[in-house]
């Protein structure tokens, strides 16, 4: 058997997310028909470093199989993205250890929400933009961010209907960039992540960035005292990279 490494780039807005449902308009029902059909029918099982939620994008999913065929990897990009719809398509195949797994061997995750700044909606940046109608304090934000860098209980920050056992998680990095084109980006990397909790992060720094919430209510946060805020739109989160020793 053979297993191979691919790496996914896909524009969430047409999926109910990463992981296969019911009614297969999922990404990895849409990769897995692909493959299947590269490979003449064989049911082909892929196995994701996590799953993204209805609405999420990546630049960088990762997922692995195994087949008992000979694969040319470059071969079976350009083969399987002929039958990928045009918003999802395999950037890269690998060849990969027999130990190799794309969720177990995972060591962190980056993530990056986009938001852009301005009083009229701009239908070219709405697709992995959230929009936001007044400029945010970039400092204040900042600042904000890197009190959540750190080993911390993030249960403040998990929105229900998660079953992982256990709310306390490692933010390796968290930084807020202002870019020229009035565009935001959060960058945050970490070792695993709570259900919405990249998104409910930068909900709360966004409300710090309006100064309705400051240092202090960061600070409450992380010591288990929920302030409200608004989850981000799933539309501005983008999985850029998963990382791996």
């Amino acid at each position: 058997m053979t297993k191979i490494k691919l790496t996914i780039e896909y524009v969430g807005t047409d999926f109910c997310g990463w992981q296969s449902q019911t009614n297969g308009n999922s990404v990895q029902d849409a990769v897995e028909r692909a493959l299947s059909k590269y490979f003449g029918g064989e049911f082909i099982r892929l196995y994701a470093a996590g799953r993204t939620d209805v609405g999420v994008h990546a630049r960088g999913q990762v997922a692995h199989f195994t087949t008992d065929k000979k694969v040319n990897p470059y071969k079976l990009c350009l083969g399987v993205n002929l039958s990928l719809p045009v918003s999802v398509a395999v950037t890269n195949a690998e060849m990969v250890s027999d130990g190799f797994d794309a969720r177990f061997s995972a060591v962190s995750k980056t993530y990056c929400y986009r938001i852009y700044v301005s009083p009229v909606r701009k239908p070219t940046l709405d697709v992995n933009h959230t929009q936001v109608y007044k400029p945010l304090d970039i400092i204040a934000m900042q600042s904000a961010a890197e009190l959540l860098v750190g080993t911390h209980d993030f249960k403040t920050f998990q929105n229900t209907g998660s079953n992982l056992k256990g709310t306390v998680r490692t933010v390796n990095g968290f930084s807020v960039t202002d870019n020229a084109d009035g565009t935001i980006c959060f960058t945050v990397n970490g070792n695993a992540f709570l259900y919405n909790q990249v998104r409910n992060m930068c909900g709360l720094l966004v409300d710090v960035g309006k100064h309705k919430y400051d240092i202090d209510d960061v600070k409450k946060s992380l010591e288990g005292i929920r302030v409200k805020y608004k989850t981000m739109p799933a539309k501005g989160l983008t999985l850029e990279k998963v990382y791996y020793e």
